[in-house]
């Protein structure tokens, strides 16, 4: 296993090699999974690049390392979309393992069950596997997160969050951004806002159909159940949803039927298929309907118009995942499951219009 002391970063070098992040990982700790054509151009592109590493420390065994597991368990939310979303998480997992000397391990699992990623893990026990894992959990189920109470080393989840699940779990705060974004159009003057959820149902998605009601009763605004629209969370399929939503109801822009000035959409990519679908009816954002997405991905800030979001703090949430699995990995944390949630700030750009 090999450790990081350089400030290159397993992204960097991924970047380089125009590999996948977990290419690299396999590739600098010498592990299968690549070939040695493969292996060997990563390894020169990181020595170029200034990565330098290190035998771990004799002694220090398997809790020398950690693990991140990024499971797409459908691919509806955890998708190529959200790279960059993703890759935040893991630069802040990255930093916090070199201030502690760790070895950084990262592996993808895209549509394998839960139950065959635990076995893979309990098979990698002893010397062999990492002293700790940080899951990426955005598409599990409770009764999914309860499989890895067969591993015995310590499990920090992110991206999700259950609040009877034994484990820590470290997640954005869900409710106050959708609060966020309920007060922001109240002062701009909205009195009718609608919601765009998803179709698939994540624990993030849940709290913030929750944090919607909530906000809109806080603010003594009606909820129009004929205005919460479920669509697939993918691009083209949530633009494809909103346009047969739109045809099924018979909205068009200036028509009679009553339709709300606002939409909150409960992720950015779910906010851009919405948005195309809306323009190809022949309303104009925001000039007919506003719009606020959430996780302020990069694209949020080119689109036309730009996307007002909530900006999660993906980096900050990846390093408090890294601070709190250390912390079990040493012992210094009681037995006490923990329940971080990191506040998003509101983005303001031009895609919702003061009435």
């Amino acid at each position: 296993m090999i450790l990081s002391t350089m400030s290159a970063r397993i992204i960097d070098i991924a970047k380089a090699a125009e590999v996948s992040p977990s290419a690299v990982s396999l590739a600098l700790n010498n592990k299968s999974g690549v070939s040695g054509e493969l292996r060997e151009r990563i390894q020169d592109i990181a020595k170029d690049m200034g990565y330098r590493s290190v035998a771990r420390q004799e002694g220090r065994g398997a809790a020398g390392s950690v693990k991140l597991l990024k499971i797409a368990k459908h691919g509806h939310v955890v998708n190529e979309r959200h790279n960059a979303f993703i890759t935040e998480y893991l630069e802040g997992i990255e930093q916090g393992a070199k201030r502690r000397n760790y070895t950084l391990e990262v592996s993808f699992f895209n549509r394998t069950p839960v139950e065959k990623i635990v076995e893979e893990e309990l098979r990698a026990g002893g010397n062999k596997g990492a002293g700790g894992l940080i899951v990426l959990g955005t598409e599990l189920s409770a009764h999914e997160l309860s499989f890895f109470t067969a591993l015995t080393r310590p499990t920090v989840f992110i991206d999700t969050c259950f609040p009877l699940t034994v484990f820590d779990c470290v997640d954005m705060d869900n409710g106050d951004g959708v609060f966020r974004s309920i007060e922001y159009f109240y002062r701009m003057g909205h009195r009718s806002i609608g919601l765009v959820k998803s179709s698939y149902e994540t624990r993030n998605f849940k709290e913030r159909e929750e944090g919607f009601r909530e906000a809109m009763e806080y603010f003594s605004l009606p909820v129009q159940e004929d205005f919460i629209i479920a669509v697939d969370p993918a691009y083209e399929q949530a633009a494809g949803d909103m346009a047969r939503f739109l045809e099924r109801t018979g909205l068009r822009a200036g028509g009679k039927t009553p339709f709300p000035s606002a939409f909150f959409c409960m992720n950015d990519i779910i906010a851009y298929g919405c948005m195309k679908a809306l323009r190809e009816k022949g309303f104009a954002i925001p000039g007919d309907v506003s719009v606020i997405g959430f996780d302020d991905l990069p694209s949020s800030s080119v689109t036309d118009p730009p996307l007002t979001s909530i900006r999660v703090s993906t980096r900050q949430i990846g390093g408090r995942a890294l601070e709190k699995l250390s912390e079990r990995i040493e012992g210094s944390a009681d037995g006490r499951p923990e329940k971080i949630l990191v506040s998003g700030t509101l983005m303001v750009r031009g895609s919702v219009k003061k009435l």
